[in-house]
């Protein structure tokens, strides 16, 4: 097969028994380098990527991504506002609401919650539908004062299916003459859900009928109209409807803004620290050229005497430091795309619990793959790997073949 010359010439001294042990070593050592920053980069980014999304599966797939109220927090003629807010390719589903905050007693605890009265055949809330263990929602019918919990909160408050708990908010307080009373009604546990995030402490759901009359509303009336868009990380670039002034508009960003933040930094700055072994192991590859271009100067005094071009030359030691970059890289993206699959298989392995949850019980690590991020990971080693060629290239190319060849 037929190569151009400086190709054949630079994988020629990739393969050839170098006379030199050190060069070879630190030559092995520095693919060795990128491998290990290409495996833990990968391995490490795709372990994040997991973590973050089942964050957002389990956070901002139990909260609304969008909260449109009233200044007075209470909306009475809000079915025209639907179709509004419903004519956007962003927005999945919209949600009619009665939302309050309120303390939940029972026979043996007390506990501070966040009440949401739903319509259960309007409820577009995928992840909790499918975290209820116990009951359903068609079981909270108008009247009937039922109400779903999450199983942290049923366990703090030591309650089952069929008890009953006592709910007071001070939203429908009334003045009497033993001074302001916040209201309060006994409603029945019909059911249990377990997100896997703070909701399950801190949630219930109970019929928007039943909601409106604990906490005094008229018939019909709302506090507020939730929006899920089809991902929540597109807040920042969708556009919301035009509105009526009175009302305001409120995203996730204000409850949960802080946690994503920290998250993203938090893979920002593992980023910029495992790309550090990656640079190391570049370094490690200009070295190694540098040493081999000072053991290959008489060869190439010979071949400039024969007519070899400079550009030439440079591209003879191009080729052969790239080289050990190049199949570090792919070493190291497969080994890292294998070592994150079977990452959980191997850890169990090893017996080690690297993560647990809040019991105490071992949980996998989650784990997803973005193949933008490893294809770029792979062309950004690639590319440190060519940079540090450039140099020892140029020292090869501006070599006197007369001072090379004079202790000959």
């Amino acid at each position: 097969m037929f190569y151009p010359l400086s190709l054949f010439i630079g994988l020629r001294y990739t393969k050839s028994k170098r006379n030199n042990a050190f060069i070879s070593f630190v030559s092995v050592f520095s693919t060795g380098g990128i491998t290990l920053g290409v495996l833990a980069l990968i391995t490490v980014l795709s372990v994040m990527n997991g973590f973050e999304k089942e964050l957002k599966t389990r956070i901002l797939g139990a909260v609304p991504h969008v909260s449109v109220s009233n200044s007075n927090r209470l909306l009475n003629k809000w079915q025209y506002l639907l179709p509004i807010l419903k004519n956007n390719p962003d927005v999945r589903a919209v949600d009619p609401m009665v939302s309050s905050e309120a303390i939940i007693l029972s026979t043996q605890n007390i506990q501070g919650v966040q009440i949401e009265g739903i319509y259960p055949d309007k409820y577009s809330s995928k992840v909790l539908r499918k975290s209820i263990f116990i009951g359903s929602l068609h079981s909270l019918e108008a009247g009937k004062y039922r109400v779903l919990m999450g199983d942290r909160l049923g366990r703090l408050l030591g309650v089952s299916v069929g008890d009953k708990v006592r709910i007071v908010s001070a939203r429908g307080s009334r003045f009497t003459p033993l001074g302001r009373l916040p209201s309060e009604r006994k409603f029945t546990v019909a059911g249990f859900f377990s997100v896997g995030s703070d909701v399950d402490q801190s949630l219930i759901l109970m019929h928007a009928t039943d909601a409106g009359k604990l906490i005094r509303i008229a018939p019909g009336d709302i506090t507020d109209i939730r929006l899920y868009l089809n991902d929540p990380f597109d807040i920042e670039t969708w556009t919301p409807p035009t509105l009526p002034s009175s009302l305001q508009l409120t995203d996730w960003r204000s409850t949960h803004g802080e946690l994503f933040a920290a998250v993203k930094m938090e893979k920002n700055m593992i980023w910029l620290l495992l790309c550090l072994i990656i640079v190391v192991a570049a370094f490690n590859i200009l070295s190694s050229s540098v040493m081999i271009v000072n053991d290959k100067k008489s060869e190439v005094a010979i071949l400039k005497t024969l007519g070899l071009s400079r550009a030439k030359i440079n591209f003879i030691f191009i080729i052969q430091g790239a080289w050990s970059g190049l199949w570090g890289a792919l070493f190291g993206t497969g080994l890292g795309l294998l070592l994150s699959s079977y990452i959980n298989e191997i850890i169990a392995f090893l017996g080690i619990h690297l993560v647990e949850d809040a019991f105490g019980e071992s949980r996998h690590l989650p784990v997803e793959h973005q193949s933008t991020q490893i294809i770029m990971i792979l062309c950004s080693a690639m590319l440190l790997s060519l940079l540090a060629t450039l140099y020892p290239a140029y020292r090869a190319g501006k070599e006197s073949p007369v001072e090379a060849l004079r202790d000959e």
